[in-house]
């Protein structure tokens, strides 16, 4: 059981039944455990759908492990429960699945969300720790209407425990797959190939691709915007499927097919898909990046508050969230580290709380671990499993932090378990690979033979947050791994796999209070090891980590 919370009522459960399956236990304003079902079962993104039913939404299983994983760490059992809250995109099916799925006692119970863009924006706002905020929510689609439209993007004002709503863009649901801003980002991705196939006939883009891929490509003096600002000035983009549509299909006709069925042979070789795809991805990043600057900024404008919450699938693109939180005039963003589909759990479960509970409280998220932890007796056990291929060596905390920083140093490749299991798609410190990114093949090296994936895709610096500003032209915190920032030039050749092709690297930033291994290791191989890797001309030594996660 977690400690500081007693097996009493007040538990609300809220489950994820898109991609992602996922649940998530809150009590008292905060997330107390938070897992994604792929963590358990080994299946990427575990949709859920039986074999024989692989299309229809509405056969959708529970994430019964994750559900199980999540009781059994808060030490109760689905009686103890206020309420059950799921939701999916599209038309939600997820009341009448709970409902078929749960014995009768449980069945009052149930809660049926209003819409899937208000579990982003409670993801989003209610651990934000802000007072107030403005809120976007973009996807590929939220929930579809019984008018047969579906939400776009939504952007929303809270204050205090209220969320109200600003404007929720609506798309004819038969054009959502070229209409929202998600799915015309998503619509590229599979042009490129870069999808994972989860089952006979169906597959889940991977947009993160797409987005390292941006920065090869560039302008064409022909291009026509696919995305247009309303000249009133009101929040409703202008996105043309059929145009979308017809140029790509141009394009495929005049230089080759896409990649759409899943990676080319070019790809295995070579860091790029088809050269017109890498300049549509670049076109289509651009582009998204100054829809969202013009959403942020009009609300801003309208409403006078300069702190912003991001949430939804379109909030994992860490390059345009670094464009927001530079070249607006915001104060402070907060981005759900969950912000994809997996994070619609524990949107439910906190809306939920929120609207439930008499006097509901607001507890600030400041770690993504929202995994129950493992004693060492567990550990020790599932170590003995695999005695015959591994020295098993027990070290004090400092003895192991000096000797990981050492087997860095020497290009070596550590694998890193402690502590919870991270909530969202990145792994941070946690459930993570660590390498030294100052070896300039260490990027080839582990793409080629640990990850087995693109060329072209970089890595994760990790840095201590007090020293962030002296490596990249960023300030603010970056716990979630969520913005990609610019690295100072002096750097650059000095973190070759980690630094990108534009000069970027996606951050990390580490705390002695939230992660004090990670945060104690990155000091360590610098100031015991290699100092002299730092040292600038005409400068003093800029002393900081420079590990690859």
């Amino acid at each position: 059981m977690f400690e500081g919370y007693q097996k009493t009522a007040g538990w609300h459960l809220g489950i994820n039944l898109g991609h992602d399956r996922a649940a998530a236990l809150v009590r008292d304003g905060a997330i107390a455990v938070a897992i994604q079902q792929e963590r358990l079962d080994r299946n990427k993104y575990s949709v859920g759908m039986p074999l024989q039913s692989s299309t229809d939404p509405r056969s959708i299983q529970l994430p019964e492990r994750a559900i199980r994983y999540c009781l059994d760490a808060c030490g109760i059992d689905l009686s103890e429960l206020v309420s059950i809250t799921a939701n999916m995109p599209g038309i939600d099916h997820a009341p009448k699945i709970l409902a078929g799925a749960l014995s009768a006692s449980l069945r009052d119970k149930i809660r049926q969300l209003p819409s899937h863009h208000l579990a982003h924006a409670y993801s989003a706002y209610w651990p934000s720790g802000f007072e107030q905020a403005i809120i976007l929510v973009a996807d590929a689609g939220g929930t579809t209407t019984d008018t047969h439209e579906t939400e776009s993007y939504s952007l929303y004002q809270a204050q205090g425990n209220r969320i109200r709503l600003l404007h929720s863009e609506q798309v004819a649901a038969h054009l959502a797959g070229l209409s929202t801003l998600g799915f015309l980002y998503e619509y590229l991705t599979r042009k490129a190939g870069f999808v994972t196939p989860v089952g006979a006939d169906l597959t889940i883009a991977e947009p993160g691709k797409l987005m390292g891929l941006a920065p090869y490509g560039r302008e064409q003096r022909h291009w026509q915007p696919w995305i247009r600002f309303p000249e009133d000035g009101g929040y409703s983009l202008g996105i043309s499927a059929y145009d979308i549509f017809l140029e790509v299909a141009a394009l495929e006709k005049r230089y080759g097919g896409s990649q759409d069925d899943g990676p080319s042979e070019s790809l295995k070789g070579t860091p790029r898909p088809h050269p017109w795809l890498v300049d549509l991805a670049y076109k289509v990043q651009r582009e998204l990046e100054q829809a969202l600057l013009y959403l942020v900024g009009q609300a801003v404008h309208q409403t006078g508050v300069k702190k912003l919450c991001l949430a939804g699938g379109v909030a994992l693109n860490a390059v345009a969230n670094y464009r927001l939180q530079q070249e607006l005039p915001l104060e402070a963003v907060f981005i759900f580290p969950a912000a994809g589909d997996a994070g619609i759990a524990a949107g439910c479960a906190l809306w939920a709380y929120a609207t439930s509970e008499q006097d509901p409280q607001r507890k600030r998220l400041r770690r993504a671990t929202l995994g129950h932890s493992y004693r060492q007796e567990e550990i020790h056990k599932a170590l003995q499993t695999f005695t015959d291929r591994i020295e098993i060596q027990h070290l004090a905390p400092s003895d192991g932090t000096e000797e990981t920083a050492g087997a860095l140093a020497q290009g070596q490749i550590v694998a890193c378990f402690q502590g919870g299991s991270e909530y969202g798609p990145r792994a941070l410190g946690h459930r993570s690979i660590l390498a030294d990114p100052t070896f300039a093949k260490m990027r080839d090296i582990l793409n080629a033979r640990v990850k087995f994936r693109e060329p072209f895709r970089p890595y994760a610096p990790v840095i201590p947050e007090e020293v962030v500003a002296e490596v990249f032209e960023q300030e603010t915190p970056s716990p979630f791994m969520l913005l990609i920032a610019a690295i100072r030039p002096e750097y650059r050749a000095r973190l070759p796999s980690v630094t990108h092709v534009d000069g970027s690297g996606r951050i990390q930033t580490v705390t002695a209070q939230e992660n004090p291994w990670l945060h104690g290791l990155c000091h360590k191989i610098v100031t015991l090891f290699m100092p002299e890797k730092w040292s600038l001309p005409h400068k003093k030594a800029r002393r900081t980590q420079r590990h690859t996660q």
